[in-house]
């Protein structure tokens, strides 16, 4: 079954806001004690004007990879934008990873590599002198401000690279997506099409920015004269009572975050009530990771008592390879759910165990279609590979300066290959697990979620933290979760959690493991890494507290 719908114009990052500023607008950048910077539209776009006159006197030139390496504040956000206005592509990195250890200079080293990049933007010089990039410039944050003046530069076209966005990594090793600043436009135009989101509303964000979701989001709907408000993302993973605390004072009509983001909102809240009002909330986007029926049930049950209507919270699918969002669940109803029993399915992979969420409608112009073993298309409910074509689908991974995009067998004439299984049910897109991760054990499907959800709800396994995986040729599914308490009751916790999976799950697991808390392997953006965990349980090196098979 195909859905398919009509795309629209794209255009560059500063002529959108440019056009944008003529109707009002901001940007509001919050610092770690929650005090305000704002800049108009027309401020933030005659700011990154000047930012480019001084990056270009810096010599930075169009085209060029900068990596920015800095915390969210108004000087990073100028040097961005400025970035933009030039026509040069950034390359954001992890702030968060403080220090001088090997993991964040492996980091940057790498990056910069694969980008060839031509200069650093920080405010950790010192930091990245001592990593070491030979022909880098290091340039801090006020060399934006450098120089005279001196003619504004052309305006960059919409087909000009905007950014190059590294994959999370949770199935394979992170890669650098093209996308283009056209692409970042269109596509949050799109999904406010979709989900009734209109300029004047406001969007509060704590994201970071070198994830898909908290750059694109900011610069789309800025871009298209939302007011949008920006917090620190140490501010929300310090308190997860900030988040939603912000959007109701600044009576946001608009937010967004990962499923497990609103399951941490949602406890802090049920934990210490605060005086919350969200029923300003109209689209409160849950995307960038699976979402699952139990944290919608929460959410909606916790944070509803705070007046959040169930119609804003909008599930959505997509990746850095689509640009963004590829599907959404339009406001103006609750989430979808489906069980099993609800769906006929007569396809080669039965259906997981488990509730499923609707994440909505491809966006304006893209087509999703559902594809079997051999290619072929399958009809509605029947379960496959999900492809998708559309304006926001990138063209291939980059592979260097003047090389050609390397498709890598998922991303080839406009189609990505996504990797993920789902289906079609009633035009909407349900997503069931990836493919990869996926065993079959007596014709039956088994996917890590189905283990990873059952598990997280027995008391004493840390939300959030458990990951399943199966064992290379075999028929074996290992669960292996954080515990909280002492070694007896982490013991207790394993056999509880064991003899649950035995008689919840659709087939026994072979094993699972207890294992120290905040040790599990996780992305720079929080996503499980299904297949790291997989190597450190076959070398031993997992820190496991208690097994039991």
């Amino acid at each position: 079954m195909t859905v398919r719908h009509v795309g629209n114009i794209q255009t560059s990052i500063p002529q959108a806001m440019s056009r944008a500023a003529e109707n009002g607008g901001s940007l509001s950048i919050l610092d770690d004690s929650m005090r305000v910077t704002r800049f108009s539209l027309q401020e933030l776009h005659e700011r990154s004007t000047r930012a480019a006159v001084g990056l270009r006197h810096a010599g930075v030139a169009p085209g060029d990879r900068v990596c920015v390496l800095a915390p969210t504040s108004p000087m990073m956000l100028i040097n961005l934008f400025g970035l933009w206005r030039l026509g040069a592509v950034p390359v954001v990195l992890p702030h968060e990873q403080r220090g001088d250890g090997a993991q964040a200079r492996g980091l940057l080293a790498g990056r910069s590599a694969v980008a060839g990049a031509t200069a650093v933007i920080t405010d950790r010089p010192e930091f990245v002198r001592g990593v070491g990039l030979p022909d880098v410039r290091i340039l801090t944050l006020d060399a934006a401000s450098a120089g005279g003046p001196a003619p504004a530069p052309p305006m960059p076209e919409a087909d000009q690279l905007g950014m190059l966005q590294f994959t999370s990594g949770t199935s394979s090793a992170s890669k650098a997506v093209p996308v283009r600043q056209g692409q970042l436009i269109g596509n949050v135009r799109s999904c406010m099409e979709t989900l009734g989101m209109r300029p004047g509303h406001t969007y509060v964000s704590w994201l970071p920015f070198y994830h898909d979701m908290g750059i694109v989001s900011v610069v789309g709907l800025l871009s298209q004269g939302v007011h949008t408000v920006v917090m620190p993302t140490e501010n929300f993973l310090g308190r997860p009572s900030s988040w939603l605390a912000t959007v109701s004072a600044w009576r946001a009509e608009i937010t967004a975050a990962p499923n497990s983001a609103y399951r941490l909102a949602a406890r802090a809240q049920q934990l210490r009530p605060a005086e919350l009002d969200l029923s300003c909330l109209k689209v409160a986007i849950n995307g960038a990771e699976p979402v699952t029926a139990d944290i919608v049930e929460e959410t909606l049950q916790v944070l509803g008592k705070s007046g959040m209507p169930a119609a804003s919270l909008c599930p959505t699918y997509g990746m850095a390879e689509t640009t963004l969002v590829v599907s959404a669940d339009s406001a103006g109803s609750a989430p979808r759910v489906l069980s099993p029993e609800e769906v006929p399915n007569g396809g080669d992979h039965p259906l997981p165990a488990r509730p499923l969420v609707s994440c909505g409608r491809p966006l304006a112009g893209t087509t999703v279609t559902i594809h079997g073993p051999t290619d072929q298309e399958l009809p509605d409910g029947h379960v496959g590979e999900v492809q998708v074509r559309g304006p926001g689908v990138t063209d291939g991974y980059w592979t260097g300066p003047d090389q050609p995009l390397d498709g890598q067998g998922k991303l080839a004439d406009g189609r990505m290959r996504t990797g993920d299984l789902g289906f079609l049910h009633e035009g909407e897109l349900y997503i069931c697990g990836r493919a990869k991760d996926m065993i079959i054990v007596a014709g039956r499907n088994l996917y890590p979620e189905d283990y990873e959800i059952a598990a997280e709800a027995v008391p004493g396994v840390r939300a959030g933290h458990v990951i399943a995986f199966s064992l290379p040729d075999t028929e074996r599914m290992v669960v292996v979760a954080e515990g909280v308490g002492g070694e007896e009751s982490l013991d207790r916790l394993g056999r509880e959690l064991f003899d649950v999976l035995r008689t919840t799950a659709q087939h026994a697991p072979a094993e699972v493991l207890i294992v120290r808390p905040a040790t599990l392997p996780k992305t720079s953006s929080g996503k499980k890494q299904r297949g790291v965990c997989r190597e450190l349980y076959l070398a031993g090196d997992l820190e496991v507290v208690r097994t039991v098979r």
